[in-house]
């Protein structure tokens, strides 16, 4: 439970008349400034308001006894005259008896009286004015309607109004108007209200109170604190003593001072003629935190506890309709799960309260024990209650998420908790919470940075290990296997304190770290943690402690476990081992589909078709309609007769599921591949209707999975096949970055690009394919790489790029030595970039280029003639005569390059002697500046040694002239002391005058001396 801000509304104890008037009247009724004859007098219990009236005579009224109708005595107040005072008097008496209507009408009377009476000045209205509109405030406050509250707000306006009308300088006025202004919460306009009165008068203590409140509101605490202080000093103690005091401990409870804020609320107590419920609400509070403090030892968690429930009870025997204390009460009940008594008092706290926050809380501790009772719609209904009354209240906020969440509305959830995050971002449990709705929302990253967060100050929670290790799974399994470690060491190591809970969840973390283990390759270690999942599941099927539920799940999480075992021994080749647990699964529970599959593709494997369809015929026994089932007959089909998979696919569309995507591709692959086996112009009609079945399957694919690649890549290849390779090659680049592993997807990408002539685009797209392959790329793709670089190195006029295309062409024979079409191809490429060497400029090329462009031919040839060779009855993919001109071609290309290559030496060896001449001319350039710029430093140390010598002597003629003007002054000091002995008083003034003389002169001298010195100095600092 959490110290909150109590409404003003609870503070029964301190009258607003006494905060608004700044200390006129007190709660013993005497006077600051007592009119003559204005007194009342106190007898024991019996309290009187004498009242004078004409002749002398003198009305006194019995404070204890007042009338229910006012009017009996504002009839003869008005009759005789009475003065103003005398009503605000009486209005006051009233109110302190909480009879409030009946105070206001006694003013309203003083007023109207006011009004007819001649003798009666403006301004002697205004102490009425300002109560009654205090008045009309406290029954705004009290208001649970709505319009009524509206309505005493408006007349308190009118009221303040026509005071500000009569004078608007009035201190009373500013207060009243600021606490009107907090009312209809403008804290600007409040805090200005209050700020006037105080740069008048800074110890006015209604001020102080309500720029405090302003200050508590904006969280501004310390300065609060600092205010009710002030606000306490300048009361004396006298003036609402308890309302201040309950204002510093609630600033000291935000500021988590508690011991003093116990004891700021403990002196209210001490202070007051009875138990102040809102004291005792607030105590209970700051106990019943105290007690959940861990940081503290037990047995002051227990006096805590203790001591809070006993302020709680308290609160509610002081005042049975308090809302906090109900509200209160009914978590308690919560606690104890006595549901209907909460049910009750959060009612009557309805009933009761006032202020929104508090019938927030209540709505929340309704919505709660409904949420714990799993009336999960009226749970829903109350929370959107609370926040509707306070969109702040975070409990509230938290049930009303958990409820769209267990609706299902997972966004909705996600928001609410982004919202109570912002607003608490330190808060570990909502980070948690929120970690977990974006995990369930696959917003990964936004999960793990919440979960790294948490882990900062929070690293020995196993579950929540667990989940950023799933959140792992999919792209850093190592990071995944280190957070599942941590998971199952800190359930180790649980001190013999580990739950059921966390014994049916470590089967399923053993299972995981298996699984991760199998993922990263290390196998022994995969079959390791198998088995002691399985061990762990068969310890709870065996032990009594566990209900039948729970059972069940170990023996099905048992039978997944086998099965990922069997997984295991097909990789590490032990198939015997595989197929026998998988045979012993089939055996054992009919209905796991995986096991019978698995049998069935290990025989497709091996290539027994048939063998395979058998067993995939057996799932049929427990679901007749098992698409994968299917799907794998399908395959199997087609590996006998492509034509019989077509039934398959159609059985999976048509009777299991309407949308498999896989069947949907499978067939659209199969009338393409119809399509293009009907080349001749006869089977045009025919072939044109396949291609439209083709399409419409990859169609319905791509409506289903906007970003599935392979119906975008068949559908592709049909657009392109047709003409229409602008519209594949826009298709194709939709869906690239989704399926960045398919190589196909850059292959037909690279393929539409040459189509289109962009063909540096198409080697980008062909490279990455070939990147795919790695060590082992496909043969057909390295010609294609290298057409198109042959292509665009010819239009460039680029022979690095035909290099380029040579390289990959050799790659491509060294997958297949003996193709005779890929030689050619080589020989043909050899032969260009030859032609591109030659072309060149003789600045562009050099000797070393020209030889490799010459060796390169020499093969060529060599190539040519035994292609040219080969027996005409060997058939061969390219042309002979075309073979026999790149032939004789290539003669005249060797003259023409051997004749280059002279040029290109005699150019290349002129070129090195002018280089030569070059670096010689700035070798000798260079040489020439380090003599002159030797020759300079020698002149300039030659220069310093001789300013040097020169400052030497003059320090020495300084000395000496120093030395000498020393020696002066000592002999005139002797010459002094010897005329003093034996010198009248005439010769010792014109000694006197002597001496003056003389002392100017060695002054003199000593100032000479000394300049000199400050000029020595500041030339040796330059």
């Amino acid at each position: 439970m959490t110290l909150i801000a109590l409404d003003n509304s609870y503070k029964r104890n301190v009258s607003p008349i006494q905060s608004f008037l700044a200390g006129d009247v007190t709660r013993g009724f005497t006077t600051r400034a007592a009119e003559p004859h204005c007194f009342l007098r106190t007898a024991m219990a019996l309290r009187t308001i004498e009242v004078p009236l004409q002749q002398e005579q003198v009305l006194e009224v019995v404070c204890n006894d007042l009338p229910n109708n006012p009017t009996e005595l504002t009839d003869i107040f008005r009759q005789e005259g009475v003065a103003l005072d005398y009503y605000r008097l009486l209005a006051v008496e009233y109110y302190e008896q909480h009879k409030i209507k009946e105070s206001m009408v006694v003013l309203q009377a003083g007023l109207a009286m006011a009004s007819h009476s001649p003798l009666t000045q403006p301004r002697q209205k205004l102490p009425l004015l300002t109560l009654i509109a205090t008045l009309h405030m406290r029954l705004a406050k009290a208001a649970k309607d709505s319009g009524a509250k509206q309505q005493h707000l408006e007349e308190a306006t009118q009221f303040i109004n026509e005071a500000d009308r009569i004078h608007n300088q009035y201190e009373q006025t500013f207060v009243v108007k600021g606490n009107l202004y907090l009312l209809r919460r403008d804290i600007n306009e409040a805090f200005r209200s209050f700020s006037m009165v105080l740069e008048r008068r800074p110890n006015c203590t209604p001020a102080l109170l309500g720029k405090a409140k302003i200050q508590y509101h904006l969280r501004q605490y310390k300065q609060a604190l600092q205010t009710y202080q002030s606000a306490l000093v300048y009361s004396r103690g006298k003036f609402a003593a308890v309302e201040i005091r309950l204002g510093i401990a609630q600033c000291f409870a935000q500021l988590q001072m508690y011991d003093q804020a116990k004891a700021a609320l403990k002196r209210c107590l001490e202070l007051e003629d009875k138990p102040n419920a809102t004291v005792l609400i607030m105590l209970a509070i700051i106990e019943l935190n105290e007690s959940k403090n861990e940081d503290i030892s037990m047995s002051r968690r227990e006096n805590a506890l203790r001591h809070g429930l006993q302020h709680m009870q308290e609160a509610h025997r002081t005042d049975k309709l308090h809302p906090v204390a109900l509200n209160m009460l009914a978590a308690h009940f919560f606690l104890t799960n006595e549901f209907e008594q909460a049910f009750q008092c959060t009612k009557r706290a309805l009933d009761s309260a006032t202020s929104n926050f508090v019938k927030a809380d209540a709505l929340y501790h309704i919505a709660k024990s409904h949420h714990q009772l799993h009336q999960f719609d009226e749970a829903f209904k109350f929370y959107r209650q609370c926040i509707e009354l306070n969109p702040e209240h975070v409990l509230g906020q938290c049930g009303l998420g958990q409820m769209h969440l267990q609706r299902g509305e997972h966004e909705v959830a996600i928001t609410i908790f982004e919202k109570l995050h912002h607003l608490q971002p330190k808060s570990i449990d909502i980070m948690k919470v929120l970690g977990s709705l974006y995990a369930m929302a696959d917003r990964k990253e936004q999960a793990l940075a919440l979960f790294n967060k948490v882990l900062e100050k929070l690293d020995d929670d196993a579950l929540l290990a667990i989940e950023v290790g799933q959140l792992h799974e999919d792209k850093q399994n190592a990071q995944s296997l280190r957070f599942y470690e941590r998971s199952l060491e800190l359930m180790d190591n649980s001190d013999g304190k580990a739950t059921n809970f966390n014994d049916q969840v470590k089967p399923e973390l053993l299972n995981n770290i298996a699984v991760t283990h199998h993922t990263l390759g290390n196998l022994n270690e995969a079959e390791n943690y198998y088995n002691v999942a399985i061990e762990e599941c068969e310890k709870i099927s065996r032990t009594g402690k566990y209900n039948k539920e729970q059972q069940n799940r170990a023996a099905s999480l048992q039978i997944t476990m086998t099965y990922n075992l069997a997984r295991l021994y097909e990789e590490q080749g032990d198939m015997e081992k595989a197929k026998t647990i998988y045979k012993r699964i089939c055996a054992d529970y009919p209905a796991y589909h995986d096991a019978h599959l698995r049998l069935g593709l290990m025989e497709q494997e091996l290539g027994h078709p048939s063998q395979a369809i058998e067993y995939y015929k057996e799932v049929f026994d427990s679901d007749p309609n098992n698409a994968t089932a299917w799907t794998l007959i399908g395959q199997a089909q087609a590996m006998i007769n492509e034509k019989l998979c077509k039934r398959s696919f159609e059985k999976v569309l048509k009777e299991c599921d309407k949308n498999d995507l896989y069947a949907h591709i499978a067939l659209g692959n199969y009338h393409a591949a119809t399509a293009r086996e009907m080349k001749s112009e006869k089977y045009r009609s025919q072939r044109e209707d396949a291609y439209k079945l083709a399409l419409n399957f990859y169609t319905q694919a791509l409506k289903r999975d906007p970003k599935n690649s392979y119906a975008a890549n068949g559908l592709a290849i049909i657009l392109a096949e047709n003409g229409e390779v602008g519209q594949a090659k826009k298709l194709l680049n939709e869906v690239r970055e989704t399926m960045d592993h398919n190589p196909s997807i850059f292959i037909n990408l690279a393929h539409c690009h040459v189509e289109l002539k962009q063909y540096r685009e198409a080697i980008i797209m062909y490279e990455r394919a070939v990147r795919r392959f790695q060590n082992n790329p496909d043969t057909n793709l390295l010609l294609c790489l290298a057409r198109t670089q042959f292509i665009s190195a010819k239009a460039e006029k680029n022979p690095d790029l035909m290099y380029s295309a040579l390289l990959n062409t050799q790659k491509a024979l060294h997958n297949q030595p003996s193709d005779k079409s890929t030689l050619y191809d080589i020989a043909l490429v050899q032969q260009s970039y030859a032609q591109l060497i030659a072309d060149l400029s003789k600045e562009e090329r050099t000797v070393e280029l020209m030889q490799r462009a010459i060796d390169g031919l020499e093969s060529s040839q060599r190539t040519f003639r035994m292609l040219v060779n080969v027996p005409a009855s060997e058939f061969v993919l390219y042309d002979r005569k075309i073979t026999e001109q790149r032939e004789r071609y290539g003669e005249t290309l060797r003259t023409q390059l051997n004749r280059k290559m002279v040029e290109q030496k005699e150019y290349a060896d002129d070129e090195k002697r002018k280089m030569e001449q070059i670096a010689r001319r700035i070798r000798e350039e260079s040489e020439r500046k380090a003599a002159e710029e030797k020759e300079r430093l020698q002149e300039q140390e030659e220069a310093r040694l001789r300013l040097e010598e020169e400052r030497r002597r003059i320090m020495e003629k300084v000395h000496e002239d120093n030395k000498r003007m020393a020696d002066l002054e000592r002999e005139v000091g002797e010459v002094e002391r010897k005329t003093k002995k034996r010198g009248t008083p005439d010769e010792e003034e014109e000694e006197e005058e002597v001496e003056q003389d003389v002392e100017e002169e060695p002054r003199r001298g000593r100032k000479k001396v000394f300049r000199s010195k400050q000029f020595i100095e500041d030339s040796d600092e330059e």
